[in-house]
């Protein structure tokens, strides 16, 4: 909000009229609105299905990016492609990101610091975000 006030003032120095009036700010953004691109968030799948899982040997790469919104520091494993035995791979610490290269149809297992799997996800032909909470 802003406030502009006006003073008339006589020749002889002497003040005539003060008045005020309040102007709002416009309700409107003020840079233009950009669209940003939405991020592909991966859905999780429920470690208790990780028995079977095998990555597929494909030629489509992607980047993973992982998002450790807790306090806590997890571990990044990939699930291979022979017979989804866990891959280690990297620490993601707390409330941080990693990325990571991968490939089309590849899963990866998040693992808490007690290696207590926390979810499965699967990439598709895009690049793909897991959000740790």
């Amino acid at each position: 909000m802003f406030r502009i006030s006006l003073a008339v003032i006589l020749s002889a120095g002497m003040l005539v009229a003060v008045s005020g009036c309040d102007l709002l700010k416009p309700s409107g953004p003020e840079e233009p609105v950009v669209n940003k691109p939405t991020e592909n968030i991966l859905p999780r799948i429920d470690p208790k299905k990780e028995k079977g899982l095998v990555s597929t040997d494909t030629q489509t790469s992607v980047v993973l990016t992982v998002r450790n919104k807790t306090k806590s520091p997890v571990t990044l494993h990939w699930l291979d492609e022979t017979d989804g035995a866990r891959v280690y791979y990297k620490d993601v610490p707390a409330a941080g990101e990693v990325t990571q290269d991968t490939f089309e149809d590849h899963y990866w297992i998040i693992l808490d610091k007690a290696d207590k799997p926390l979810g499965i996800y699967k990439l598709s032909d895009k690049d793909g975000v897991i959000v740790v909470k």
